[in-house]
């Protein structure tokens, strides 16, 4: 079976594996350089692990900001405010699983109300109904077009930053 895939702007957002009974789900994400990233959020209840595929991510985790080149696994326990964007000159990918998968349809909803905004005013408005897992402001608004996220005040636990020897490795 073919892996469904949206786009979320320029951002490519495959459904690797989503099954909930399976209490995970596996999205890959694509970002071209300069693309919007999410705004600083805050899931609730979901725990997010990156693992960087090619490229270079910055994170934004516990108010600290972190580089991810091809082989980095950064995981964000629930309740810790972060953002994630493409920060090199060249497309990047990376792996994003979320347990549980209860946040993974979000994509699917973002896609199909920015395809449907029929203003600009629209679609600042579409990420304003984020699931109720997660605290954010709007995909669309200001920050979200900046490369790198504005500053913000906000509460924040752990994170933890790995490096993998290989894709494999447990």
């Amino acid at each position: 079976m073919l892996a469904e895939a949206v786009s979320v702007g320029p951002i490519k957002v495959t459904y690797v594996h989503e099954d909930p009974a399976s209490g995970y789900a596996v999205l890959e994400w694509e970002s071209p350089p300069m693309a919007a990233s999410p705004p600083v959020h805050i899931h609730h209840r979901t725990e997010e692990g990156f693992y960087v595929l090619s490229g270079v991510y910055r994170f934004l985790v516990d108010g600290s900001e972190i580089d991810g080149r091809s082989g980095a696994h950064v995981l964000v326990r629930r309740g810790v405010a972060h953002t994630f964007w493409n920060a090199g000159d060249m497309p990047a990918r990376c792996l994003i699983i979320l347990a549980p998968s209860d946040f993974a349809p979000y994509f699917r909803d973002l896609s199909d109300g920015l395809a449907g905004a029929e203003s600009e005013e629209d679609a600042m408005n579409v990420g304003e109904n984020c699931p109720r897992d997660t605290t954010s402001r709007s995909w669309a608004g200001p920050s979200s077009h900046r490369r790198r996220p504005a500053s913000a005040s906000y509460h924040l636990t752990t994170c933890s930053v790995e490096r993998a020897s290989s894709p494999y490795s447990s």
